[in-house]
């Protein structure tokens, strides 16, 4: 196995042993009996606006929303776990020690990224892989789309963690948490307003417009289930902006930790 193999299974390790993680699989295990319980009332009748509608006929309506909740949730843990993962190596001297063999930073760094995204990726294919079972196979909805909104949350994921992790190298612990809340609240914002408004001025259709598209990209890209609302946005576009964002992250980290000194 190569020396970046090894360093990424011990990342994976260590982000294991975190007594977060023992939080992060009870919220999973009540999120998905939520989900269950959910999409089991998937017949009946609900009256809106003075008109009965048959609960199959909004199915894709709450099926899309579940969804982009959940992979929004899976984006902030990215940013969460990645907020001292690299950080603790390096006051626990776990850095120092690799580094001190033939092996560059950004290795390093990338490595430790490489396994909050794994430990990240393992919680969202189990949500968002059980969420989509539960809509195709109990409200009649197309997998295809499940499976592209679960990509976008993945890139999403990477350039949240990547950007929380670069981050921690500066701030402390609490603050850099805050930092991740804040702005993938903010962006979940500002998307959901661009999304919903069209707006064209101010901050949050700035960040709209250049900002990570996180949840108009797994908006957009769920689609499908809602037909008869059209969503705007060009999924292509969209998609493309959030790749870049997905590169700047880990990019950013590279950039931050050859910046920082050793044996402090």
């Amino acid at each position: 196995m190569s020396a970046f193999g090894l360093l990424t299974r011990e990342a994976v390790q260590d982000a294991m042993r975190r007594r977060i993680v023992f939080a992060i699989a009870a919220v999973s295990v009540l999120s998905l009996m939520v989900v269950d319980g959910c999409t089991r009332c998937s017949t009946g009748e609900i009256v809106v606006n003075g008109q009965p509608q048959q609960l199959d006929q909004v199915a894709g309506a709450a099926g899309l929303l579940t969804f982009v909740t959940l992979g929004m949730w899976i984006i902030l843990l990215a940013g969460v776990l990645a907020a001292d993962h690299l950080q603790q190596s390096l006051e626990d001297g776990t850095a120092s020690l690799c580094l001190a063999r033939p092996l560059s930073r950004a290795s390093f760094a990338l490595s430790r990224l490489a396994g909050v995204l794994i430990l990240t990726g393992i919680t969202g294919a189990v949500l968002l892989g059980a969420t989509g079972f539960f809509l195709a196979t109990r409200g009649a909805l197309a997998l295809a789309p499940a499976a592209l909104a679960a990509g976008t949350c993945a890139l999403g994921a990477v350039g949240i963690a990547g950007l929380s992790m670069a981050l921690s190298l500066t701030l402390p612990r609490l603050s850099c948490i805050l930092v991740v809340f804040g702005a993938v609240g903010s962006v979940a914002l500002a998307n959901g307003l661009g999304l919903a408004t069209h707006s064209g001025g101010g901050l949050l259709a700035a960040i709209d417009h250049f900002g990570p598209p996180l949840l108009s990209a797994m908006t957009l890209a769920l689609a499908p289930w809602v037909p008869q609302v059209q969503i705007p946005g060009a999924l292509p576009a969209v998609l493309a902006r959030l790749v870049i964002w997905s590169l700047i992250g880990p990019a950013a980290l590279v950039l931050a930790f050859r910046r920082v000194e050793l044996g402090r």
